[in-house]
């Protein structure tokens, strides 16, 4: 489902708005919420939580591969960054799109760092949290962190002590 469609599913948009926003984009290569925002006033974290909530509604749960995993674009992301957004790059397609890995609980908050953080789209997949920890523990080991970082506190802890470490 594209964002737009979700957009007026939501009611924020109607189709008209939609089809101006795509006619926009031919001319101006823009991303769809970034000019919703700016032609229609939306607010982004409306656009970001309407997006989000329809990916873990329409998502099923899946365990990717771990030899999918390409170790190139692992660099694309640090420790810190991995462990605090939960965010578990898998590959890149052909288009330079980056396919990632996260639980539902922490969708919003990785697709935020994916936009403002990295260079490139991305998609996701959804995963289970034993599975990402496992991930996360074997390619991006943080002293302190493993498979039982799941708590927040105990994660936020960790990742403070590695900033002091690193």
């Amino acid at each position: 489902m594209r964002i737009g469609q979700m957009l007026v599913s939501a009611g924020l948009l109607d189709p008209s708005q939609v089809e101006a926003i795509l006619r926009k984009q031919q001319s101006h290569p823009e991303p769809f919420g970034l000019l919703a925002q700016r032609l229609y006033g939306l607010d982004p974290h409306v656009i970001e939580q309407v997006w989000s909530r329809t990916m873990i509604r329409i998502s099923e749960v899946v365990r990717p591969d771990p030899a999918e995993i390409d170790p190139y674009v692992l660099d694309l992301v640090t420790r810190r960054q991995a462990w605090q957004f939960r965010f578990l790059p898998i590959s890149m397609d052909e288009s330079g799109t980056l396919r990632a890995a996260t639980t539902r609980e922490h969708l919003s908050r990785a697709v935020r760092f994916a936009t403002r953080v990295l260079d490139r789209p991305c998609s996701f997949v959804l995963t289970d949290s034993e599975f990402l920890a496992e991930q996360l523990d074997l390619n991006y080991a943080l002293p302190g962190l493993g498979e039982h970082a799941v708590e927040q506190a105990q994660l936020h802890e960790a990742l403070r002590c590695a900033g002091e470490v690193a």
